[in-house]
């Protein structure tokens, strides 16, 4: 298999997440994985016009604003075939930015408290699924904007606060490209489970048309 060059884009405006540590856990931990060559940045320039040499961009992000000439080059990265892997507050990201959210299908809408509870698998017949079990986490629980008739869902929590399920991983195509969103990632109590961490590793793999 070739090797999969794989960009982790953390953005600089978050307060109640530590991006910058997190996003580089992450890129340490894909660096790891057989296959897979991460960098990490914090530049938003890169998103304009430094994408193409990346198989995937992961966006671990939060708030934050998109210039045109950013959106545009990420979005026309996506559809030309570029994976996209949008983590956690990538949905919480670049409010005003209507072409970035309809390319991601999910806005953030609020969340659970910090809490346990349990992430279910409801389509074990994908890549990024398959041979994964129902999982135990201790993260927000996130509530999001989100059209279930665009993308396909992949797993769900019952949220005991509300007596609500929400989607916590889904994904579809944007023009040629792959993009998949991944609820979970506050902080390092979900990050080192090793559940998440496969996920990630495949989501990366998938969008990446290498699964």
């Amino acid at each position: 298999m070739d090797i999969l060059k794989s960009l982790v884009f953390v953005g600089t405006e978050g307060i109640y997440h530590d991006h910058e540590g997190n996003g580089k856990f992450l890129t340490t931990m894909l660096n790891d994985t057989d296959n897979i060559e991460a960098d990490f940045s914090r530049d938003y320039t890169v998103l304009a016009d430094g994408l193409a040499v990346y198989n995937t961009v992961l966006f671990y992000t939060d708030v934050g604003e998109l210039t045109e000439e950013q959106e545009t080059g990420l979005l026309n990265y996506i559809r030309s075939g570029g994976g996209f892997f949008g983590l956690h507050t990538a949905a919480a990201s670049f409010r005003e930015s209507e072409g970035y959210h309809g390319m991601l299908n999910g806005f953030f809408n609020g969340h659970s408290p910090y809490m346990d509870f349990t992430v279910n698998v409801s389509d074990s017949e994908h890549p990024i699924s398959t041979g994964l079990t129902d999982f135990e986490v201790t993260d927000e629980l996130y509530y999001l904007k989100h059209n279930p008739g665009t993308s396909q869902h992949l797993m769900s929590a019952y949220d005991h606060t509300k007596n609500e399920t929400h989607v916590m991983a889904f994904h579809h195509k944007y023009g040629e490209g792959s993009v998949f969103y991944f609820a979970l990632g506050h902080d390092m109590a979900v990050l080192e489970n090793p559940s998440f961490q496969e996920v990630v590793r495949r989501g990366v793999l998938w969008v990446g048309n290498r699964l």
